[in-house]
């Protein structure tokens, strides 16, 4: 499992990831914190997931949702963005292997989902 998850959701309204993630949890809160940011609280089996979701975050059209909490219903990034992109129906990203500090990882090897197929993808 993964200390925290992260993916990046192309031009996909935040209303609709919400709806998403009301899907595989119960929505304990939310709060707005500036036009672009929304933090929300998740439950899933008894463990409190804070999530935050920042439009804008990859230039102007890519939405991130940050999971911070390895009590996620995935192991990775990767089955989060497969998941996400099942429902969505929009282009998902998210890092290739995960982050880690140390290591020889190209920090610009990405995973890309959309509706031509999955695979490795060079974001710069």
């Amino acid at each position: 499992m993964q200390a925290d998850i992260e993916i990046y959701v192309l031009s996909c309204p935040t209303e609709t990831i919400v709806e998403w993630l009301s899907q595989s949890f119960k929505v304990q809160s939310t709060t707005s914190e500036s036009d672009t940011s929304l933090t929300l609280k998740l439950l899933h089996n008894n463990h409190i997931i804070p999530v935050t979701i920042l439009e804008k975050a990859a230039g102007k059209r890519f939405t991130s949702i940050w999971f911070d909490s390895p009590n996620t219903p995935w192991k990775n990034d990767m089955e989060c963005a497969k998941s996400a992109f099942e429902v969505l129906q929009s282009e998902v990203r998210c890092n290739f292997q995960g982050w880690q500090e140390a290591g020889e990882e190209d920090p610009d090897q990405w995973w890309r989902i959309n509706a031509n197929g999955e695979g490795l993808y060079i974001w710069r």
